[in-house]
């Protein structure tokens, strides 16, 4: 571990008590109306934060800000997080994969000139597997497009995709849409009749193939099935085969309309001889189009491990060559192959925070305790020793970072559970904090409570509602312990999602802004919130916490939030 030491501010030493970070996932600020769930809500201590101002700001946590390609591109927990750690911009995987299939530079590296001769010498197909939509958060559909473009102008003749179908970060019915999108550049590149690119299998990306953190492998064993062996779901009388993308999802929501696209069975498609057009065989190539890391790990290992891989058994198993569009777990070098360098984060606040020897605790639940950790470090996997417990109505996993930080996991549920138990595990998770806050062993805390963009995510207005409620309970009891103890606590989120249902099921994210609220119960007008800083975002979350804990600023990190009186 490099040796990054901090300058203690000459006027403020920090307060007695802890510095508690909760980052209240996908609630962002936005028109108080009837669509708006957060508004809906009951929440009187987040409505009381928001009406006094005292210490308080919006932040931007979408587009540029953070690091995206555009403006027009809503935030999420993993540019969100990558942010708060950095204490910078960073540029991020989507901006990358962006340029680098734009200007056309992943088609003349080495890399793709040595995997395209491969299969063009051996007469193989290439196979390609992602998430079919626009909404930017694992992936493009202009992306995939111009794959299909860079591997036409390679000579590779014969292409099979492999799609994943959204309904989370986009509408959640608009897969035909991008099936139709995808329909006709495919036509206009069969066209000529040397080519052969269609669509082969697909599914619902919270069903097939997109699992995170090791929550069901079921989910990438449904995606192998029908991606590498030709075997879909059996569901509901529906028995998996069609001559198009386009009936298969039909046929799906005839049998149950109230199933959206994120949990759509598995199908595959099949030729006029009932032959399937994309089983994968042996010398075949595989790409894995999605840019963003974490519902990435878990298909590549697969792939990666061949007959080594025990996570579930196997239909099939062909020797095929497999790359990821970027590399997803650098520790663990998953994927052993793939073809744009993932960003680089050199240095986070924890890194500053671990030289001084400052004890720090996280916790969160299993689909956000990487966006804590993993994210939260720039993209590394620091974990050193985990151990499992059972407790009397749940598990937790109990690890350390080698940054000597204590990480509590609350293990989740599975997700198609959320909607019905908009809860979630977050009064689990504000316990193990209160505990370890009451423990005094910690000077910096932070927790991910994740209702505000997982019950979001499910559409559902009237359950977003009772997970704003829950959190509100959780935020105030955790304020109101770190008040007796002299401590600081920082109220903030990573990106915005249940503020804006405006469209009937509306699942995805926003490009709201998120508060920023310090709650200092020793507070003496030693500082005030700085607004010179012409669009403060979560960039700027990182220096305020330094700052909070009686240091300065790095020079590297963007301004802090709140500046010091003279």
């Amino acid at each position: 571990m490099e040796n990054y030491k901090l300058k203690k501010l000459e006027h403020f030493s920090g307060r007695e008590g802890p510095l508690v970070l909760i980052i209240m996932d996908g609630i962002g600020i936005a028109e108080k109306k009837d669509t708006n769930a957060f508004y809906l809500a009951n929440t009187p201590f987040l409505d009381k934060l928001q009406s006094e101002k005292k210490l308080y700001l919006e932040i931007k946590a979408h587009g540029t800000a953070v690091g995206l390609p555009t403006d027009n591109e809503m935030g999420n927990s993993e540019v969100g997080h990558n942010a708060f750690g950095a204490g910078k911009i960073p540029k991020q995987r989507a901006t990358l994969a962006k340029e680098a299939i734009e200007s056309k530079s992943l088609f003349d590296s080495d890399k793709w000139k040595t995997f395209s001769n491969i299969i063009n010498q051996n007469n193989k197909k290439v196979h390609l597997i992602g998430l079919l939509s626009d909404g930017y958060v694992h992936s493009h559909i202009s992306h995939l497009i111009g794959i299909l473009y860079g591997a036409k102008d390679s000579g590779i003749k014969k292409i099979r995709i492999h799609t994943l179908l959204d309904g989370r970060d986009v509408p959640p019915k608009s897969a035909l849409e991008y099936i139709n999108k995808l329909e006709n550049e495919l036509t206009k590149i069969n066209k000529s009749g040397d080519f052969d690119y269609r669509i082969a299998s697909g599914g619902g990306r919270m069903r097939v193939t997109m699992d995170r953190y090791n929550s069901d492998w079921n989910v990438v064993k449904r995606g192998w099935d029908a991606h590498v062996c030709a075997i879909p779901d059996q569901f509901l009388g529906y028995n998996g085969f069609f001559s198009s993308a386009k009936e298969a999802i039909e046929k799906a929501r005839t049998l149950d309309p109230d199933l959206t696209d994120q949990y759509l069975p598995s199908f595959v498609i099949i030729d006029e001889n009932n032959i399937p057009l994309g089983k994968m065989e042996d010398g075949d190539g595989v790409i894995y189009f999605n840019y963003r890391g974490d519902r990435a790990i878990q298909i590549s290992r697969a792939f990666d491990e061949g007959t080594e891989f025990k996570d579930f058994e196997k239909k099939c198993n062909p020797n095929v060559i497999y790359y990821g569009l970027l590399q997803y777990d650098e520790k663990e070098h998953i994927p052993k192959r793939f073809f744009i360098d993932p960003p680089k984060i050199d240095v986070t606040f924890i890194d500053f925070l671990s030289t001084e020897k400052i004890p720090m605790f996280a916790t969160s639940e299993t689909f956000k305790i990487g966006h804590l950790c993993y994210f939260f470090w720039g993209n590394r996997d620091l974990i050193t020793k985990t151990d499992y417990i059972k407790k009397e109505n749940y598990d937790i996993r109990v690890s350390k970072s080698s940054f000597n930080e204590d990480i509590i996991e609350i293990v989740s549920f599975k997700s198609e559970l959320i909607e019905k138990n908009p809860k979630m595990k977050v009064l689990e998770i504000k316990n193990e904090l209160l505990d370890a806050i009451r423990s005094n062993k910690y000077k910096f805390l932070r927790v991910n409570l994740t209702n505000g963009d997982m019950v979001g995510h499910t559409g559902n207005i009237a359950s977003a509602m009772v997970a704003a409620e829950t959190v509100d309970t959780c935020v105030r009891e955790i304020v109101d312990l770190v008040n007796k103890i002299n401590g600081i606590v920082i109220v903030t989120a990573d990106h915005g999602n249940l503020e804006d249902m405006s469209k009937e099921w509306q699942t995805s994210h926003t490009c709201n802004p998120v508060m920023f609220n310090i709650i200092d119960s020793q507070y003496n007008n030693e500082y005030t919130i700085n607004n010179e800083i012409k669009e403060p975002s979560l960039g700027n979350v990182a220096g305020t916490i330094i700052n909070l804990l009686g240091y300065e600023n790095p020079n590297n990190f963007m301004e802090s939030l709140i500046k010091f009186k003279k």
